[in-house]
């Protein structure tokens, strides 16, 4: 069963055609206010609170039990669970998991959580991927995954960097100051590296005023990455 999507959100409404255009309507809202920002990113100045629909709290992530031989997903979700999971002293059975793409991380960056709510609540709005940690900073941080190294027909996500700033700032907006940091996080050899490394100015505009810190995860070994900013 497909989902429609939610055309209200601003992430939704993205295409290459209006995408410096969008950009910069972003960096409007920004210079007008949270409120503006709530109307742009939300399509709607009063929106629900996740608060009043869910339960969620720091540190509930800590257990994992595998993936079962039938269903691999090599998805965006299950790539952060695994990040999280494998690196974390936590619980896990991974030996036991069908899931074959486990990166142990190294460097100055940890990931301190995963599949963190939005402030707010509806249709189509997602959740903070991880939560990087370093520089004394907690980053709420939208991940692209690499591509599938055990499918040599898996073309990569194509999602664009418009869009993982846009979805940053949708699942961070109303959260007090100074509880996150917005970023977005991209492996090396993917259509948001390769963007990144062209963009237009129109985006580098909006990344230096959204003040989104950007990562990339870069091979340090077989199975490791490391989280390096840029």
């Amino acid at each position: 069963m497909t989902t429609k999507r939610n055309t209200h959100l601003f992430k939704e409404r993205i295409t290459l055609s209006d995408y410096d255009k969008l950009a910069d309507e972003l960096c409007t809202a920004i210079d007008e206010g949270e409120e503006a920002l709530k109307v742009l990113l939300l399509g709607t100045a009063e929106p629900e609170l996740y608060a009043d629909k869910g339960n969620f709290q720091d540190g509930q992530h800590d257990r994992c039990n595998g993936l079962a031989l039938a269903k691999r997903n090599f998805t965006e979700k299950r790539i952060c669970k695994c990040l999280y999971y494998f690196n974390s002293g936590h619980a896990k059975k991974c030996g036991k998991c069908s899931f074959p793409n486990r990166y142990r991380i190294s460097g100055t960056y940890t990931i301190a959580d995963y599949e963190v709510p939005a402030c707010y609540y509806g249709s189509g709005i997602g959740e903070i991927d991880l939560v990087i940690a370093g520089d004394e900073v907690l980053y709420a941080t939208e991940v692209k995954p690499p591509k599938d190294e055990f499918d040599p027909q898996d073309p990569g996500n194509q999602e664009s960097i418009l869009r993982m700033i846009s979805e940053i700032m949708t699942y961070t907006l109303g959260y007090e100051p100074g509880k996150y940091k917005k970023a977005i996080a991209f492996f090396e050899d993917t259509k948001q590296a390769e963007e990144y490394a062209h963009m237009t100015p129109a985006v580098k505009k909006l990344i230096e005023k959204a003040d989104i810190t950007v990562f990339r995860f870069e091979k340090a070994g077989p199975k490791e990455y490391k989280i390096c900013k840029l």
